[in-house]
This record gives C-alpha cells, sequence and structure tokens, in this order.
C-alpha cells in the first residue's frame, strides 16, 4: 500500500489522520517532560522542533516509511500522537502518546488495536514491534493485554515487545 495524506483510521472514539502543522501548538503544549519522563526525547518547548518533526513525519509518510497521525476525539479536540514506523516487509513499529488529561480510559488501548487492523489490512510483514520502557507500567498493559510477548532490550531500561 502506498501511504498518503488522505488516510484516516476511525476508531470508536477517535479520529486518526496524519500529522499536520495545524497541530504545532497542540504538540508544543502536551509533549512536555512529565510526558516523556519514560521516552528517549527531551522536548524543549521550541516550536521549531516541532515543525521539524512534523517535516520529517511528512518526509517518512512520502517515502512510505512512517505513518505519524495526530488522534483527535468527537469534538475535533487534540488527544495526542500516534505512529507506524520504519515499516518494511519484516516489520512494522508503533508508537502512540496521549496528553495527560486523556490517560487511563483505554484510548491506547484502542489505538494500537486500529493501527494493528490497519497494518493488516493495508502491508505485509512479519511481526510488529512496540518499544516500552520497563518502568512504564501503563504503556506495558497495552502490548500486554493484545498477546505481545517480551522480545529483547534495546536500551537499559527499555525493551521491544512483538506479535507475530
Amino acid at each position: 500500500m502506498k501511504l498518503n495524506k488522505n488516510i484516516r483510521i476511525k476508531t470508536d472514539r477517535l479520529l486518526l489522520k496524519p500529522i499536520e502543522v495545524l497541530y504545532i501548538d497542540d504538540i508544543n503544549e502536551y509533549f512536555d517532560s512529565e510526558l516523556t519522563k519514560y521516552m528517549p526525547l527531551n522536548p524543549t518547548g521550541d516550536r521549531d522542533d516541532i515543525i521539524s518533526f512534523i517535516q520529517e513525519s511528512k518526509k517518512g509518510l512520502e517515502k512510505n516509511t512512517d505513518l505519524v497521525m495526530v488522534a483527535l476525539d468527537s469534538n475535533n479536540q487534540f488527544v495526542g500522537c500516534c505512529g507506524i514506523h520504519n515499516i518494511s516487509s519484516e516489520s512494522v513499529e508503533l508508537g502512540l502518546w496521549i496528553k495527560k488529561s486523556m490517560q487511563g480510559v483505554g484510548l491506547g488501548k484502542e489505538i494500537i488495536i486500529n493501527l494493528i487492523n490497519f497494518l493488516e489490512n493495508s502491508f505485509t510483514f512479519k511481526y510488529i514491534l512496540y518499544p516500552v520502557d520497563e518502568e512504564n507500567i501503563a504503556s506495558k498493559k497495552i502490548p500486554e493485554k493484545l498477546g505481545f510477548v517480551p522480545y529483547k532490550k534495546i536500551s537499559k531500561k527499555q525493551k521491544y515487545f512483538i506479535i507475530s
């Protein structure tokens, strides 16, 4: 499948669509050091960093290797970002973050289930990777509930979960 900017994934409560500059301020506001505590990222609060991230995301979309999306609620309000990364015939990698005020109500699981369904209907690959920090209990629950199994450590605190 060829990825494009018109892809839409509808879940029970959300709409996922490719990231756009329209969401710079939302990303900059909610992607903070508390949210990224378990991520290998350190947000600076600089809008230019978000603009660069969006430009790189669009390049990945054009190259058919990455699909970075925003998640919007039924009122078109920003909820977070998710992505399908490093798309190849061998594997794909999933990731997501949800703003703090929307965490804990099952949106992460809902997003991942729908990304997996999209992948299974659109691409051929051997397995799905889902990187999670071992100390991030809430995030580990998503792949565990969906049948992913621990695969390997990729750093001191982060490991991949895998489903095939």
